[in-house]
Parts: C-alpha cells; sequence; structure tokens
C-alpha cells in the first residue's frame, strides 16, 4: 500500500507564494487570485482560502518575499565586499550596484505585486513600511542616527527606483544610474569611511 506524503502548510504556503509570483510575473499582479494559485499547485481552493486568509494576504506574503530575495541578494554582496576591506565608498558602489541589477531583473514582478496589493488594501490600511533590512544597511554604511536612517533610506528607494525606471525606459544607460546614485549618496558617507 502506497504511503502519501502530507505536505505540512507552512511548506505549501511557502508554494502558493512562489506559484503566485510566477503568474504575476508572466500575467501582471490583478492575474493573482486563490484559485489561480490553487489550481498552479493542484491543491483545491478551500486549502488555498485555509492558509490565506484574503488575496491581501497572498499578495503581502509574495511582497515580502520578493523584499526578502532584494535583502538577501544586497547583503551576499555587501558581505562579500566587507571581506574584501572595501572602502565606504566601495561598499556604497557595491549596494548601489547590486540594487540597480536586481531592480532590473526583479523590479518588475515586484512594481506589479506591490500595485495589486495596493489596489486590495482598503484606504486606511495603506502606510509606508520600509524594507526590514534597508534601514540597518544605511545605519551601518553611512553611520546614521536611528532618526537620519528612515529618511536616507526613502531616498535612496526612491531616486533609486526612478533611475531604474529611466534605464528601462532607455534614458540612462546602467552604468550611467549606477554612476549617479553612488555620487549622490556618496555625500552622505562620514569622512572616516569616504576613502
Amino acid at each position: 500500500m502506497a504511503q502519501h506524503y502530507r505536505v505540512p502548510a507552512t511548506e505549501r504556503r511557502v508554494m502558493l507564494v512562489e506559484a503566485g509570483i510566477e503568474i504575476a510575473r508572466a500575467e501582471g499582479g490583478r492575474a493573482v487570485t486563490l484559485a489561480r494559485v490553487a489550481e498552479a499547485c493542484g491543491v483545491t481552493k478551500p486549502i488555498a482560502y485555509r492558509l490565506f486568509t484574503d488575496v491581501s494576504d497572498l499578495l503581502g506574503q509574495m511582497h515580502q518575499r520578493i523584499v526578502q530575495e532584494y535583502e538577501a541578494v544586497i547583503r551576499d554582496e555587501l558581505e562579500q565586499a566587507t571581506a574584501k576591506a572595501a572602502s565606504g565608498r566601495g561598499l556604497l558602489e557595491v549596494l548601489v550596484r547590486s540594487y540597480v541589477d536586481h531592480s532590473l531583473g526583479a523590479g518588475a514582478v515586484y512594481d506589479t505585486v506591490a500595485a495589486a496589493l495596493v489596489a486590495t488594501v482598503p484606504a486606511d490600511g495603506h502606510g509606508l513600511v520600509l524594507p526590514q533590512a534597508y534601514p540597518s544597511l544605511a545605519r551601518d554604511l553611512f553611520h546614521l542616527s536611528e532618526q537620519q536612517e528612515a529618511a536616507v533610506t526613502v531616498m535612496f528607494l526612491g531616486a533609486a527606483d526612478h533611475l531604474v525606471s529611466a534605464v528601462q525606459a532607455g534614458v540612462l544607460s546602467r552604468s550611467d544610474a549606477v554612476e549617479h546614485l553612488t555620487c549622490l549618496f556618496a555625500t552622505y558617507l562620514p569622512a572616516e569611511v569616504v576613502a
């Protein structure tokens, strides 16, 4: 008699989130529904509805997963550069390059998932949520106080995302975007870590 392996709920949630990301990548965030991700994973709709309260919950988990991937790529690049004793400006260049490169690769799916998430959340539920690792990256690199880190992080994300959009539109080259963003934020580096 064959034994059936039962997939734990946490594993199944991850599978559904990954399926949602693939649907968003192929068809856009509006195409993501609990029924579609259930079908893509070969599970019943009731299972998907048990694992997520609604489509906003699913989109929120997808958004979080994409941001975690960004953070992991950036942290890995910075750790490698730190191990090679890169200067403060060198670390900034690594941060900028890895953010721009990853945004050019994963930015479209991030944008479509973020837009779909915003569209499903009630107006009073909107607020600015910074990716968890970014403020600490800003604090570590720029030696900022807690009051300064949020402002610099928001400025970095806004400037970087607009420059990435300019690259995607063919207005700037990737190298120009990296250079401009590095120069802009080099002014925030403490004098003792620039060299």
